[in-house]
């Protein structure tokens, strides 16, 4: 459990910001630390070279000339030697073979300066343009010495080479000493960074922590929640309104699954109540048949009559189920450019019939073209027709069908609509005649009343049309439906 709990602590953003924090500041530290190193050492190196060019250039021609008066050679370096040396600077005379003549003691007269190969002097004697460069060299007690040279010249000739050194021992301490300090001071403002990181990160992810309690208090009962979408953070802010637009989708999702999961039942419902009501009268009356209604020709022929009828329901209705599942399954049917009006005259026979005593008025506009399935645009008029007739008395019934084109903004529509003058539909019934098994109060009241189908099949038709369908109507006034397909020029 603890390897768990510290494996998730180091995965989280808040201790991972913290690390790369850290890196970079101790990263930053350490490249400070170096330049600063290299820095000091060089202007302390310089201001040494400065003491020492300085030693030399106090080494005047006069001085050479005296030098050059003595008749020993030994005497000449000696006394080069006690002119320039001092306590903190050893002195070292080399002729131009590379030997060493003459040499002072070193600091506190204990330690021997240090010295070159005889190849290194001459190199510098017979090479360099003025003897002048510093080197840093190991004495013989392994001390660092800087050492500086400077030509012994008479006329155009080098008789020799004096060399200066000095320690860089204090420059040592004082570069070590710089490093001790600079190492306790980095841990120290590391120390401090974390701390201070540790709480301006729980600060700043502060809105992150909230977000995530806000998450995770989100049940099914609380789809409609929101986060705030302010808070000081742009890309905490973008996070909440993408998790609100989640929200909204999922919220919408879930809406539509229990409207589609009511319809379902309720669908279920009807139809297991409209398959019953004629199954419930098929039996009765087989029943009765079999208790002896046979042998009466009148009985027998009464029922007869009314299981043909309940069965001919019966298989409307399964045909009509059959269809919307069809349609729900969205399988595809032959299109074709057809002409509406030849289609509407072609069953305005039948139409005629259907209607009785009612009146059918056509007003068709000729070369009307859409790409459809003839049999599906004769169903929605057979359909709506049939829906009219319902709705109309039986002699002064008008029905009118016209056919039409319109112009919108995203193409050119026909417009097939049909009108009748009967008892029209309730306003609160508009919006649910075209779903399954609805039938208003009117609707259901009549004797010819059907399932409640014909409305949501003409509806699945047109959308798988692609087209639209709108309704108006008022109350003893008649209902006008308007189907709206795309043109085909």
């Amino acid at each position: 459990m603890r390897k768990i709990r510290v494996k998730f602590k180091t995965k989280s953003l808040k201790w991972q910001l913290l690390f790369r924090w850290s890196l970079i500041l101790t990263l930053l530290l350490i490249i400070m630390g170096i330049s600063q190193y290299f820095i000091t050492r060089s202007y302390l190196l310089s201001g040494k070279n400065q003491v020492l060019e300085a030693r030399l250039h106090d080494l005047d021609k006069d001085d050479l000339q005296d030098s050059k008066s003595l008749n020993n050679p030994k005497s000449k370096a000696e006394f080069l030697v006690k002119l320039i040396s001092d306590r903190n600077t050893s002195v070292v005379i080399i002729d131009k073979k590379g030997e060493i003549i003459s040499e002072s003691k070193g600091i506190n007269d204990d330690t021997a300066p240090p010295h070159l190969s005889k190849e290194e002097y001459r190199k510098l004697i017979f090479e360099s343009a003025k003897g002048e460069n510093y080197k840093i060299v190991r004495n013989l007690s392994d001390d660092t010495d800087m050492i500086k040279f400077k030509k012994i010249n008479l006329l155009s000739q080098t008789l020799g080479l004096v060399q200066i050194s000095t320690t860089l021992d204090p420059i040592n301490t004082m570069l070590l000493n710089q490093i001790y300090f600079y190492i306790v001071a980095s841990i120290i403002i590391i120390i401090l960074g974390i701390l201070i990181g540790k709480s301006v990160l729980k600060y700043t992810l502060k809105p992150l922590y909230n977000l995530t309690n806000s998450l995770e208090r989100v049940t099914v009962g609380e789809l409609n929640m929101r986060l705030p979408v302010d808070n000081g953070q742009i890309e905490i802010d973008g996070l909440s309104c993408a998790f609100n637009g989640m929200f909204n989708r999922i919220e919408t999702s879930f809406e539509n699954e229990q409207y589609i999961k009511e319809k379902m039942q309720r669908f279920i419902s009807d139809a297991s109540h409209e398959i019953r009501t004629p199954l419930t009268s098929i039996h009765g009356f087989v029943e009765v048949l079999l208790r002896g209604a046979a042998k009466n020709e009148k009985q027998l022929d009464l029922a007869l009559n009314s299981i043909l009828t309940e069965s001919e329901r019966l298989t409307k209705l399964v045909n009509e189920l059959l269809m919307l599942t069809k349609l729900d399954q969205q399988i595809k049917y032959d299109m074709k450019n057809e002409n509406i009006k030849d289609i509407i005259e072609e069953i305005h026979p039948q139409l005629k019939i259907l209607a009785g005593e009612r009146r059918i008025d056509l007003e068709l506009k000729d070369n009307l073209l859409v790409k459809s399935n003839r049999n599906q645009i004769k169903q929605i008029i057979y359909n709506l027709v049939q829906n009219a007739i319902q709705q109309t008395d039986e002699k002064d019934g008008i029905i009118s069908i016209s056919l039409n084109s319109i112009d919108k903004p995203s193409g050119s529509f026909i417009v097939l609509k049909i009108k009748d003058n009967g008892s029209g539909i309730p306003e609160k019934d508009l919006n649910e005649i075209f779903d399954r098994f609805f039938r208003s109060d009117n609707h259901r009241s009549r004797k010819s009343g059907g399932y409640g189908l014909g409305l949501s099949i003409v509806k699945s038709i047109v959308d798988a049309h692609q087209g639209e369908i709108s309704v108006y109507s008022k109350l003893n006034k008649g209902t006008s439906f308007s189907i709206f397909i795309k043109k085909v020029e």
